[in-house]
């Protein structure tokens, strides 16, 4: 296997290139000299450096690393197991090895003892991540080591394993390589927001028919399925009077059932900066309403502000699972940003995708105060298409003719708010 290794950054002075070359010098002048104890030390070094460095060289070279996740979708509370595997596929043994990787930013997932966490001082990134590491004393030649670690998962949270790094190098411990895993390859973990019991009959109920059938599908009497004996407790207006009249017994017709309008939630996640604790509840309560309308057969689609890890989007079940809604309201961070001095949040408005607001479906605009709505979005959106679901100032919503429902309201046992 090709060696993708390169050397750390923490290895020592001594077996870099300028050192080496210093010593190189400072032999040949010292045998100009006939300094002999000086050249003794100069060639001691040297050979020292130079071994180490082919040793560490040689050291990363047939290793291969694999990382596998069977299960990256957890709610707060559950655990899953990574498994790492190491393989050292050549003749010369490994005789120490430190296995590293990037750790959760948000601390959503807690690995067991085996990790030790630390930071790396010279990681070039815009949000400083802990890194986490373990250590191997020895491993063999053609021999493979699998290490099974346990992880916790405390809060709602987006995991992306982006670097997992093997570094090993000379016995000495002067030089050191680095091995790494092509990111590709590595899993990413989701913490959905926790479980909460949230009432649907709102958006259950339909909007342009009161002939509503079960989980607020309708009949549709343009298309007609088939047709049956008439039984006690059928609709007498779905009697086919036509075959009646021609004693054909009292057949009932059977329609085809559809969907009604999908519906479209909307986050005005700008609107929480600042506010942590609102936002997890206001998306348990979002991942709860998107968990419950799909499983009840409705089609859901979510329109999402630009975020520090996703650009806008809008995500729609289309008859399948929540599975895409719920790892975007997972990994969903607000891009405020605070004063440096005072560290006041400072609000940046939402910035929605084009499609945000559509014409043929229904749309609820999740926010934090009902008197403070995105302007740019509100005009996009055809009048009597949007209704508000807030935290506060419901009635300021109501009073420019627009409906408002309180989020907390939506919890089952919540107040009216």
């Amino acid at each position: 296997m090709k060696n993708n290794g390169k050397q750390a950054k923490s290895s020592s002075f001594l077996v870099s290139k300028g050192a080496l070359g210093l010593l190189a010098a400072g032999l040949a002048l010292a045998l100009w000299r006939k300094a002999v104890l000086m050249a003794a030390l100069c060639l001691f070094f040297l050979l020292l450096g130079i071994v180490c460095r082919v040793w560490c060289d040689r050291a990363t070279r047939g290793l291969r690393l694999h990382m596998e996740c069977p299960r990256t979708r957890l709610f707060p509370g559950q655990e899953t197991t990574i498994s790492y595997e190491v393989t050292n596929d050549k003749l010369l043994p490994l005789v120490w090895m430190e296995l590293s990787q990037n750790g959760p930013e948000r601390d959503c997932l807690i690995p067991d003892d085996a990790f030790e966490r630390y930071q790396v001082p010279y990681e070039d990134r815009e949000r400083p991540v802990p890194f986490l590491r373990q250590s191997f004393s020895y491993i063999g030649s053609f021999q493979t080591v699998r290490i099974d670690s346990h992880w916790k998962a405390e809060r709602r949270g987006l995991y992306v394993i982006d670097r997992l790094v093997a570094r090993s190098g000379d016995g000495f411990g002067l030089a050191q390589n680095e091995h790494t895993m092509p990111s590709k390859e590595l899993p990413m973990i989701a913490v959905y927001p926790r479980p909460v019991d949230v009432d649907l009959s709102m958006f259950l109920r339909p909007r342009w028919d009161a002939n509503v059938g079960n989980r607020g599908w309708m009949e549709d009497n343009t298309v007609l399925r088939g047709n049956r004996e008439y039984q006690p407790g059928d609709n007498w207006k779905h009697i086919n009077w036509r075959m009646a009249a021609r004693e054909q017994g009292t057949p009932i017709n059977l329609y085809e059932t559809i969907q009604p309008g999908a519906v479209r939630f909307i986050l005005d996640g700008e609107s929480f900066c600042g506010f942590e604790e609102e936002l997890e509840d206001v998306l348990e309560i979002l991942a709860a309403l998107v968990t419950g309308l799909t499983a009840a057969g409705l089609n859901v689609s979510l329109a999402l502000p630009e975020s520090v890890h996703f650009p806008a989007m809008t995500l729609r079940t289309d008859g399948g699972g929540a599975e895409a809604l719920l790892l975007h309201i997972a990994g969903y961070e607000c891009l405020c940003a605070r004063e440096p001095d005072t560290q006041d949040v400072i609000y940046l408005p939402s910035a929605f995708p084009m499609d945000a607001a559509s014409r043929t479906r229904v749309n609820y605009l999740l926010t934090r105060n009902g008197g403070v709505l995105p302007k740019r979005l509100m005009v996009r959106i055809p009048e009597g298409k949007c209704t508000v679901l807030c935290l506060e100032n419901t009635e300021a919503a109501h009073r420019v003719g627009l409906p408002a429902v309180s989020l907390q309201s939506l919890k089952k046992g919540g107040g009216a708010g």
